[in-house]
């Protein structure tokens, strides 16, 4: 299908593609057994500029398009998924930035963020609240010339490479958004989570003691944090779903690969069984249909469209669906085989839950994209 991408879009997805499967392949499988991404890795992946391709020169970024780092997720994602957070996480915090920071943050933070010299992080979620900012009982306190927080943050990736770090408190007035370095002694790495999949991936608790954070280090303005959530989360949602049809496509294209190959008394399971013709057609209708939807969407915020909170939501939903029953089909394909780390699959289907589960669940998606679409 064309998508009329640009020449600039085809080679940066023909530059991260080739990254991907020359540096990042052979560490997967150190990666998943040590859980633990190696620093050179991580080294390499910073320094390929991801997170920066679709913001402006002037603050260190490529000045490429969103659909530029669409493209580039993909093709991570295409090789190992969870090579994708820690660009994600980063990108994330930059739209926020850019969109919300004073020139002062954005000087002494977002430059840096883009040219990938820092790292970031984007705490929201806490252990008692995922997407009810009501909930939030970590506080910010003025005292003086200053803001005192106390609270605990939870699933927060990167929280422990982050050189800075977004978090949301409660105030008087509101949710409110504060900038805080990760050196400050109030900033406390707490436990690491260990989940179904994303061996290697960065995530745990944040603890905040007292930490002080000096008032001009408030993103956009006290009391208005959720407006910035809420933006932010749309630039995540969309950029992620980048990730499920990566994810997906590489579900089919192993599939393809086994029915190939896998003979029943000397023909290819794809050529002899119409079920499993069946499973790969479908699979490869769900791949094209998300990937469609995708791009659309991308190109919309390309044009800079602010009224995307049902289509992103939708997004998430759609994508989200896709990776899981194309990778639950690439299992079905290898049969028993498929259930065993033999073969990529049996990952890929762990992998394939994240879309339903991060970054709001399926279930809040659906309340977010009726109550826009009924506004």
């Amino acid at each position: 299908m064309d998508y009329n991408f640009t020449e600039e879009e085809l080679s940066i997805k023909d530059t991260i593609g080739k990254f991907a499967k020359k540096e990042i392949s052979p560490f997967i499988s150190q990666i998943e057994n040590e859980n633990k991404m190696p620093d050179e890795l991580l080294s390499k992946i910073t320094k390929m500029k991801i997170s920066g391709l679709p913001f402006p020169e002037k603050w260190g970024g490529a000045g490429a398009t969103y659909i530029s780092l669409l493209l580039a997720v993909e093709e991570l994602s295409h090789v190992y998924m969870p090579s994708i957070f820690h660009p994600l996480v980063n990108a994330m915090a930059a739209f926020g930035f850019s969109n919300f920071a004073s020139d002062y943050l954005k000087d002494k933070y977002l430059r840096r963020i883009l040219d990938g010299s820092i790292n970031a992080a984007w705490a929201f979620t806490e252990p008692d609240t995922g997407s009810d900012p009501k909930q939030i009982t970590t506080k910010a306190v003025k005292d003086g010339d200053d803001w005192i927080l106390n609270g605990t943050k939870r699933f927060i990736t990167n929280s422990s490479i982050a050189d800075v770090a977004a978090i949301f408190a409660a105030t008087e007035n509101g949710i409110t958004a504060f900038v805080i370095d990760t050196k400050n002694p109030g900033y406390k790495i707490g436990r690491r989570e260990k989940f179904l999949a994303f061996a290697g991936s960065d995530n745990g608790d944040v603890i905040l003691e007292n930490a002080r954070v000096p008032a001009k280090n408030v993103l956009g303005k006290v009391g208005r944090g959720f407006e910035i959530l809420l933006a932010v989360e749309v630039f995540a949602k969309v950029t992620a779903c980048a990730g499920n049809i990566g994810l997906a496509q590489s579900a089919l294209d192993h599939a393809v690969k086994y029915a190939k190959e896998k003979t029943h008394r000397g023909t290819p399971i794809g050529t002899k069984f119409q079920m499993t013709q069946w499973l790969i057609a479908t699979m490869a209708s769900n791949v094209a249909a998300s990937r469609s939807f995708l791009y659309s969407v991308g190109a919309k915020m390309d044009k800079g469209d602010k009224n995307l909170a049902a289509e992103s939501a939708l997004l998430k939903i759609f994508t989200g669906k896709c990776a899981r029953e194309v990778a639950s089909d690439a299992v079905q394909v290898h049969g028993a085989y498929g259930i065993t780390s033999e073969f990529p699959v049996e990952r890929l289907y762990r992998e394939s839950k994240f879309s339903e589960v991060v970054l709001g669940t399926n279930e809040i998606q659906r309340v977010i994209a009726a109550s826009a679409l009924l506004r």
